[in-house]
Order: C-alpha cells, then structure tokens, then sequence
C-alpha cells in the first residue's frame, strides 16, 4: 500500500523541510530565528499565498487509481475530523486560501470556520451554464462567502469540444454581477488561448499542466499526463494577461515517487508561471506531513528564485 501513498519523504527531506519551517538557524543572541513568510499575490483586493489547498483528496479522487481513491476515502470517511486538522494545519503554516466545491465540502468548511479558521476560499462553479442559480445562491449564502469561483473545467472543456465555449461567458458574467473574483478553468490550453484572444471578461484562469479529460485533437477517452500537455499549458500561462492558478502540478502522483521528484515538478511549476501566479495542491496527512513538506519547498524553492 506505501506506493499508493502521495509521496515518501526521506529523513533527509523532512529534516530540511523543518529547518526551513522553523526559520532555519538561531538568530544572534540564542533565539530561534522567526518562520520565513510564504509568499504572497494581490488579486483585487485580496491577498493570496502563492500555494492553495485544493480538495481533490477530501473528496476522495485520485487521479491515480481505484485503490488511491479508496485509501482517501476510508481515511476521510473513517475519522470526520482528519479533513479539518487539515484545514487548521495549512493555515497554521501560513496557506490563506483553499479551493473547494459541492455541498460536502461546504460542510466541512463550515465546520472550520465554527472552530475559529479564517481560510478565505474559492468556489468551484459546477453548474453548466444557464443551470447556475441554486449553486451561486447557496455558495453566496455561506459565512465568509468566497472570495471567487471558477467555472469547472470538465464543463469548459466539454463546451469547446461542442463548439460552444461561448456558452460559458453566460456563467462567468453570473459570478461578475455577484461580485466575485471570476475564474475560467480548463485542463486543454485551447480553451484558455481562446478566451485571452477575445478579451474574455474573467480576473484569472485555472490551468491544468496536464489533460484529464479527453483531448480536443485527436478525440481520446481517459486521462492524459503527458510531457507535451505540460509544455503546451505551460507555454499559455505564461503567455496571458491574467493571473493563473495551476493545478495538477505534480501529475495526480505522479511526480511523486520520490522527493527529488517533487521537488523537481514543484521547481518547474513556479518556473513556467508568472510572479502574479498561484499553485494548486492537493494534500493529506496519513503518511506525512505532507501540508508542511509542500511548504518548505515551495519556500526554498522561491528564495532560491
């Protein structure tokens, strides 16, 4: 079961990773240096750290195989509380931000904020368009409301393979006039080259460094994570005008194998963006700590940079 798990960190990794959590070496005078910040964007009036956490794994979906997903799903299932120490966890290491979608997560969410978490989210729109009203009512009713949302990427995808992207635009500008930052995802860079070439109204778009889904040429079914969709979703990115949230970075686990491996898809994600850009990641904790590893790299990673 170990190589289902998302990634196993040697004892050399997780020492660095907590050197650099803890501020690295004493400060002069004996005392423990202060935890470097993560960094952060400015989207609007919002302030946002340059890693969110995405709800994939809560929701029980791999990417990876049948047997992953059912790992995830009796580890959240098991025990209601491991999604919450989650939450609290990214938001003691410094993550501000999380993505999550559908009626379950907003429950967990709730129950955050109930205990005093203060994450600010965005929403995943998943209503095709002109289905959207109930979703934006119910997500627009939740205390602290998101600060964004973005239109689902299986739906814009499935829209430009129809010959129907335009059909989109009805949704993003229901989420303009509702006042939220307003995203376009996709895991196909067509998509998000056509929106930016006709000056589509949206403040960012959620990027997928791999096709999940069927590709537009040639049609294929099932999931694709190949080098030449990375290059091509990385290429698009840094090419438009608009912030970007990247996802699917490490490949679904399969970057994963090993911590130079990690680190190596974490170091190429944060190259290939742009500074006004952000990364996605899906994280759980029954193995490792696996929020704080995520951390110090992507610290490392940018001081470096």
């Amino acid at each position: 079961m170990r190589k289902l798990s998302r990634r196993e960190f040697s004892a050399g990794v997780m020492a660095a990773g907590a050197a650099l959590l803890s501020g690295g070496k004493p400060a002069a005078g004996g005392e423990a240096a202060a935890p470097s910040r993560l960094p952060t964007v400015r989207w609007g009036k919002y302030e946002i750290t340059r890693i969110l956490l995405g709800h994939n794994p809560i929701k029980n979906m791999s990417h990876f195989s049948p047997e992953l997903d059912r790992e995830m799903r009796e580890w959240f299932a098991d025990d209601g509380a491991h999604a919450g120490q989650l939450f609290r966890r990214c938001e003691e290491l410094g993550i501000n931000t999380c993505q999550v979608g559908a009626e379950k997560m907003e429950e967990i969410l709730r129950g955050h904020y109930a205990a005093g978490g203060k994450i600010q989210w965005i929403a995943t729109f998943y209503s095709p368009p002109g289905e959207g009203k109930e979703e934006l009512t119910r997500i627009l009713k939740m205390r602290p409301a998101p600060i964004g949302a973005q239109h689902w990427g299986d739906i814009s995808d499935r829209l430009m393979k129809q010959g129907q992207i335009e059909k989109a635009r009805d949704t993003l500008k229901m989420l303009r006039d509702a006042g939220l930052l307003v995203g376009l995802g996709s895991h196909n860079h067509e998509v998000v080259d056509y929106a930016e070439s006709k000056g589509w109204d949206v403040d960012f778009y959620q990027c997928s460094f791999y096709r999940a889904h069927a590709g537009l040429n040639p049609p294929r079914r099932g999931e694709f994570y190949e080098e030449e969709s990375r290059q091509a979703m990385a290429k698009t990115i840094a090419a438009v005008s608009k912030p970007c949230i990247a996802f699917k970075v490490l490949g679904a686990n399969r970057h994963c194998a090993s911590s130079v491996d990690v680190e190596k898809a974490l170091a190429f994600a944060f190259k290939s963006i742009k500074p006004t850009d952000v990364v996605l990641l899906g994280m759980w904790q029954k193995y490792k700590d696996q929020a704080a590893e995520n951390v110090a790299i992507v610290k490392k990673i940018l001081a470096e940079a």
